[in-house]
């Protein structure tokens, strides 16, 4: 039979928005647990308060790259033409239908000339993490850093090449140890200076402050970096960063270690980095920090064929090294060079070495270079090799590599909608802090589910008992046992619809019924019992 569907197009229904929202909505999970007041404080100083128009809610325009970063809309025009239909996104806006909704000239012009050059963006990210600390949501203690690529919004075949010119980064507190190495051997102290380094690269004509990326099996183009930091608990982000895409990932972590510190004062014992952070500076500031820092392992070449010096074997008392071919000692030979390596070296000869070709090559003995902190690296090592470090960097990618997989794949993030550091910056903050907002609804419902699954006990509960125990004895005393169990079949019922959603089922029921029916064994009146049951039934 042909069915043709009747048009109700036009038909007019009374629901309220709250009634179309499904109770399972993200957007009503947000809406009860993630308090956004406190934006009106942090913009209040941003709006005149006795003139102008009146503006739009500043709530609102924030809550639109919310939306926008939690669909994983391509943009923010996109974003506001769908606002108008959506009745989800109106529900979390508090627009109802007949209201306008905010045009995308509304949004960009309060971005562009109100929050600018405002710190709100940032202050948004951090009172976000502290919601999430209060919900018990960051353990604070291990963290996971790394960084990810983000598209820049340039051709990577418009471009120029510039000649930069830049101050090379002292470590100043390893020139004074080498000094005080080479004073102790009574040599004269280095005098150190600032080395200009000048290097060719690529700048683009489009976004200038982008940095062109150019990694081994890697995409290579105009990229801006992501230096993020999660927590090891529930991957709440705590930090991001936006450089360069040309910027070592190990040039800002200091820096972004003391940030969180002082922003959250969290007392850090583990951290996990993988091999692109495996630099002394790290290592010394890992280390200062009582901190147990667990760096990958970087693979060089295998071009080279010399035998490594981790075949020799170091003494620390005699602070020298040994041949574990031939036995011979390599002494310490009171030199140091200006990048704080120690020279160790014999001058007998190893001619009847049979590896001479591969380890001591045409001058016939063997030198060996090693650091004066060579400790610190001793150190890492026997933290990354150990279970404790084994475990902790697996969890590595469990954790950051996951954040910034759900960043890329449901919130947009491959490419970058502005051009700037600063406008990226801004847009990265609003972004972390939608992901974080997610995480933490999703684990407070989890947590709400699993404290609920165990019904709360009647506040008759006692009451109850007591008047259940008074009639189990009344029973017991009876001498009829056809008044026996009728009696007993009508507790059954009594006690069965008092625990039908309780979880005390077992004290009231089980225990109840099983006295009684050990009783009728030592009354010898089983049978009864049995027959009677089955009859009742």
């Amino acid at each position: 039979m042909l069915t043709k569907k009747e048009n109700v197009q036009t038909q007019m229904i009374l629901y309220t928005l709250n009634d179309l929202i499904p109770e399972d909505s993200l957007y009503r999970k947000i809406d009860k647990y993630i308090d956004f007041s406190f934006i009106y404080d942090e913009v209040k100083d941003l709006y005149c308060e006795d003139n102008g128009r009146p503006s739009f809610d500043p709530v609102v325009l924030f809550k639109l790259v919310f939306i926008q970063a939690l669909d994983g809309l391509k943009s923010m025009r996109k974003t506001c033409e769908k606002i108008k239909v959506d009745v989800e996104y109106r529900w979390f806006l508090r627009i109802p239908f007949g209201e306008d909704t905010p045009h995308y000239s509304t949004f960009s012009k309060n971005y562009e000339r109100r929050f600018k050059d405002s710190d709100i963006f940032e202050k948004i990210f951090i009172n976000i993490v502290e919601q999430a600390i209060n919900f018990g949501l960051v353990k604070g203690d291990t963290f996971f850093t790394d960084s990810t690529h983000k598209k820049a919004n340039a051709n990577k075949n418009k471009f120029k090449e510039e000649l930069q010119r830049s101050v090379k980064k002292r470590r100043h507190w390893l020139e004074q140890e080498i000094n005080e190495e080479r004073k102790n051997q009574g040599k004269k102290e280095f005098e150190y200076k600032d080395e200009i380094e000048e290097k060719v690269v690529k700048v683009s004509t489009t976004d200038y402050e982008s940095g062109f990326y150019h990694r081994d099996h890697k995409e290579k183009g105009f990229m801006y970096l992501d230096h993020r930091t999660v927590d090891s608990k529930c991957n709440i982000i705590v930090d991001c960063f936006i450089t360069k895409g040309n910027v070592h990932d190990s040039s800002p972590f200091i820096d972004r270690a003391e940030y969180i510190r002082d922003t959250f004062g969290f007392q850090v014992k583990q951290w996990a980095l993988d091999s692109g952070y495996d630099t002394l500076d790290i290592k010394k500031y890992l280390h200062d920090n009582n901190i147990f820092g667990v760096i990958g392992y970087r693979r060089y070449s295998k071009s080279d064929t010399k035998i490594h010096k981790t075949r020799f074997k170091y003494n620390k008392d005699l602070d020298c090294y040994i041949c574990p071919e031939t036995g011979i000692i390599l002494p310490y030979t009171g030199r140091i060079d200006r990048q704080g390596y120690k020279l160790y070296s014999s001058k007998e000869n190893c001619c009847g070495c049979i590896d001479i070709r591969r380890c001591c090559a045409k001058q016939g003995y063997r030198v060996i270079r090693r650091h004066i902190r060579e400790d610190l690296n001793e150190n890492f090592r026997n933290n990354r090799i150990s279970a404790e470090g084994k475990e902790l960097y697996k969890m590595r990618k469990e954790k950051i590599e996951r954040s910034f997989a759900d960043s890329k794949q449901n919130h947009g993030y491959r490419y970058a909608m502005y051009k700037g550091i600063k406008k990226n910056q801004n847009y990265t903050w609003l972004i972390c802090a939608a992901q974080n907002m997610k995480n933490i609804v999703t684990k407070v419902t989890k947590n709400k589910k699993k404290s609920g699954d165990t019904p709360p006990v009647s506040p008759n509960f006692l009451k109850n008992l007591i008047f259940n125990v008074t009639i189990t004895f009344l029973i017991l005393l009876s001498t009829n046992p056809r008044k026996f169990f009728w009696g007993l079949s009508i507790l059954w019922k009594y006690i069965a619809f008092q625990t039908m959603y309780s979880s005390h089922f077992l004290a009231l029921v089980y225990l109840p019924i099983s006295s009684n029916f050990l009783f009728l064994l030592a009354m010898n009146k089983s049978n009864f019992l049995i027959t009677n049951w089955m009859h009742h039934f």
